[in-house]
């Protein structure tokens, strides 16, 4: 295979990209492609043996502008795809700090977390994975919290549980048969006796969000008016860091804001400026204390 010995004979013999066309008899050019389509497709993957942070000093000034205990932070590049990998190696390198070995961490429904769960390296940990919600409905996409869970599992050769219940339910009267049925509090329990908590950040700024993206117009308009500016685990909070309740909140299916916060070490991961307000607010409020972003977020959290 021509892209396999491309590869070999840059990384293995250390050819440069002129001597491997003269042997193949290729241009230097496609020399160059297949080298970057090697690493692209995972044919090659590159180890750095280094301590040092990409932006050590805009994570410490993170840290002590909002009180957090860890900041990881990711490149900012113009090219979409490549911003997705450096976010979820670097998210990946999050994760790998903050489960402990036979511990139990809960999770929320989030794509950012889906993208690091998928670039985490599988290790023995033996963890153990909880959903903090219900489940969105529709077509599978990989971040659902039980998918997560599932997926973290398999990884880490942990264990998952499943909270066989909707993220949101039909009715209040619906979310509240939910909260008495007895697997759905056992599940709910262990997730508020989590050590860790992984989950993503959602916006109200446009409509994008999977949770806010399959609300209707009417509740989206209500949110805003009772001054939502994020959510976290489907339960939306406005710009001090307080729930903001309703009809809503009465009808999601997950555990409630004070107790994720009784969670002691929380790790958000979003990017982006749609999700600035939310992010302020959860990181002036405590509601979490880890996070993870990338360095053009990160520049305006700071400014």
């Amino acid at each position: 295979m021509l892209l396999g010995r491309v590869a070999r004979m840059y990384y293995e013999l250390g050819l440069t990209h002129q001597e491997i066309a003269d042997a193949l008899g290729l241009s230097r050019i496609r020399v160059t492609r297949l080298l970057a389509e090697a690493r692209e497709s995972g044919m090659v993957e590159i180890i750095v043996h280094v301590d040092e942070s990409l932006f050590a000093t805009e994570e410490q000034a993170l840290m002590a502008r909002y009180g957090l205990r860890q900041v990881w932070i990711a490149p900012s590049v113009d090219d979409p795809a490549k911003a997705a990998r450096a976010l979820a190696a670097v998210g990946a390198e999050a994760l790998a700090s903050v489960i402990d070995k036979d511990s139990t961490v809960a999770v929320g429904l989030s794509t950012a977390v889906a993208s690091v769960v998928a670039a985490f390296p599988e290790r023995p940990l033996g963890a153990s994975f909880v959903p903090i919600t219900g489940s969105g409905s529709g077509l599978a996409n990989g971040a659902n919290p039980h998918e997560l869970a599932l997926a973290l599992a398999q990884r880490t050769k942990g264990s998952a549980f499943h909270l066989p219940a909707p993220l949101v339910a039909a009715s209040r009267e619906a979310a509240e048969s939910a909260h008495a049925d007895p697997g759905v509090r056992e599940v709910l329990a262990r997730a508020g006796g989590a050590s860790t908590l992984i989950a993503g950040i959602g916006g109200t700024r446009d409509t994008r969000g999977i949770l806010l993206g399959s609300l209707g117009e009417e509740e989206r308009t209500r949110l805003l008016a009772a001054g939502a500016v994020g959510d976290i685990g489907g339960r939306f909070f406005d710009a001090s860091g307080a729930p903001v309740t309703g009809e809503l909140d009465a009808r999601v299916v997950g555990l409630g804001l004070d107790e994720l916060r009784g969670i002691p070490n929380r790790l958000a991961i979003a990017v982006g400026e749609a999700k600035l307000d939310a992010l302020r607010a959860a990181l002036s409020s405590g509601l979490v204390n880890m996070l993870v972003t990338d360095s053009a977020t990160a520049a305006a959290l700071l400014g």
